[in-house]
Parts: C-alpha cells; structure tokens; sequence
C-alpha cells in the first residue's frame, strides 16, 4: 500500500474512533462493535501480520456482538426490528469480507475443505434455508440469525480443521511460490507474496531487502524463509 493511501486511511480510522466513543453511552454493543471493527482495520493497516492474528480474535466477536445486538434491541424495543432486502445484501456482503479477513485474505474454497462439488451440493440447503426464513418471518430477523450463524461454524470449521493448512507442502508450494525481502531479515524481517505481508525469519544468513526467499517453514505468522541457494537439502528447519 503506497504510503499517502496509508496515512490517509489511518487518518480516517482516528477519526471514526472519536466518533465511536459516543456510541458507547447509547448502545454498549454497537459501540463494541464498530471499535473492535475499526481497531482491526487499523491495525491491518499498518501491520498486516499483525492485524491477520489480531483478525482471529475480533471478527468472531463482532459477530456475536451483532446477533446480540438484533436480539436484545427486538427483545425490548416497541417496534420489532424489519430487515429489508437490500439490508440482508450488505449483511451478507460484509459477513463475507469478515471471515475473508478472519482467514487471513483466503477464501475458505481455497483451502479445499470444501471444493466446488461439495459447494454444489450445500448451497440449494443454504438457499432453501434462507428463501423459507424469508417467508416464515416478515421481519427477516430469522434469515439474518442464518447467515450469521453459517458464517459462524465456518469459522469454526476453518480453526478446526484449516487453521495450520497455510503448513502444508502443497499449499506452501501452490500459495507462496513469489516471495521477496521488504526489510533487511537479520534473523527477522518481513516478506511480501502477492499482497500479502508476512513476518519473516531466516535461521540462515541474512537476507537483504528485495532479495527472493522460498518458504521452509510457518510457524502462527511468521514465516520462516531463506534463499534459494541456501537450502540444505535434508536439513530441518
């Protein structure tokens, strides 16, 4: 990200949180919610490795914050709350982005749990689960608990089975086949792959700036890297 862009959205980001403060003497949970919303933006922002582990933690409670929220404000509103269609769209949309960012920029097709066969055959359920929500409740606060609730055991399913699939040789191999220098690493430093950002750390010699490393280990966030005519073959990393 070019440093003028940067600057600007955090500038933007600082500013949304003097507004939030406010929320919080209206509605705790909203206020919750946009914090810990703009919190991870910010951070993404400045240290993407950092912002994708920070990611794992505040996207899943912002989406408990939210049910909470459409639950204890129809529990004890006058006026039940009334979900247009245009409002499931951007609910559904942002749920999306939230578990793309929950699993670090990648889809959760990408890790193969669910290829596109078995999605097929899962989406006429979820469909038909939505569409009759629809028409059981006119309010629409059945089919928002749904895509809530999905979003949720995906995420779910995603630490259970994929959370360490980015260790996997073939995804290593298929995922991180470009990857460059963008601090000095001397042990640790960063690297970038596509537009992701990683924390990097060599057990090697060290590794300039700008310099291409090919991926011997992951280990959280960090990768663990070295130059192509550094590696021994048989040697553990």
């Amino acid at each position: 990200m070019d440093a003028w862009i940067k600057i600007f959205v955090v500038m933007i980001m600082f500013s949304m949180l003097s507004m939030v403060m406010t929320y919080f003497l209206i509605d705790p949970l909203v206020g919750l919610i946009l914090l810990a919303v703009i919190l991870t933006l910010l951070v993404i922002t400045l240290e993407p490795a950092t912002g994708k582990a920070m990611a794992q933690v505040t996207v899943p409670l912002v989406v408990i914050l939210f049910v909470m929220e459409v639950f204890y404000t129809n529990l004890f509103s006058p006026e039940p709350i009334v979900f247009e269609y245009w409002m499931l769209l951007v609910i559904g949309f942002v749920l999306y982005i939230m578990f793309t960012v929950f699993t670090g920029g990648s889809s959760f097709v990408e890790g193969g749990f669910i290829d596109a066969k078995v999605s097929l055959k899962l989406f006429p359920i979820y469909g038909i689960a939505i569409f009759l929500s629809v028409l059981i409740d006119p309010t629409r606060q059945l089919t928002v608990y749904i895509m809530a609730g999905t979003v949720g055991c995906m995420m779910i399913l995603y630490f259970v089975f994929l959370r360490d699939y980015d260790q996997w040789p073939a995804y290593s191999q298929f995922k991180y086949s470009d990857i460059h220098a963008i601090s000095d690493i001397n042990p640790k430093g960063k690297v970038k792959t596509g537009a992701e950002i990683w924390w990097a750390k060599t057990t090697g010699p060290p590794i300039k700036t700008g310099e291409r490393v090919v991926i011997v280990g992951i280990t959280g966030m960090t990768m663990l890297v070295a130059r192509p005519d550094d590696i021994v073959i048989g040697q553990d990393y």
